[in-house]
């Protein structure tokens, strides 16, 4: 896993349980992913979000932490490219939450097009 960014877990993030509000995890793997997906294209144009496939939460986190967010290509298509998300605690390496998130390469006009990307050792080509 390549690191996409850093979070310091700060008293205002805590849901009623005094946890990480899950809707923080949300935005975090997502920004990520897009950090991933820049560093993957070499730019933050022609591209969008076109689906968030799965957001498990495995271990809660609390005030105080530093959740660490990695980013791996798991699937290369025509078109989309998909990245598998790691949110860990960046002292202990705990694995906290994790989630896949899926990139469409588009045209000026808003349409998918291919974004000319080759097949990476060990990840799949085909399109979904």
């Amino acid at each position: 896993m390549e690191i996409a960014t850093r979070h310091f877990v700060r008293p205002e993030y805590m849901n009623h349980h005094n946890s990480l509000y899950a809707g923080y995890i949300s935005e975090w793997i997502t920004e990520a992913a897009f950090i991933g997906m820049a560093k993957v294209m070499g730019h933050t144009s022609h591209f969008v979000l076109a689906a968030v496939r799965g957001i498990n939460v495995t271990r809660s986190v609390y005030t105080g932490s530093i959740l660490e967010l990695g980013y791996e290509v798991k699937y290369i298509g025509t078109t989309s490219v998909e990245l598998s998300i790691e949110g860990r605690d960046f002292l202990s390496g705990d694995m906290h939450c994790e989630g896949s998130v899926v990139f469409v390469n588009v045209d000026d006009e808003g349409k998918k097009t291919p974004h000319g990307l080759e097949r990476l050792p060990g990840v799949s080509a085909l399109e979904k």
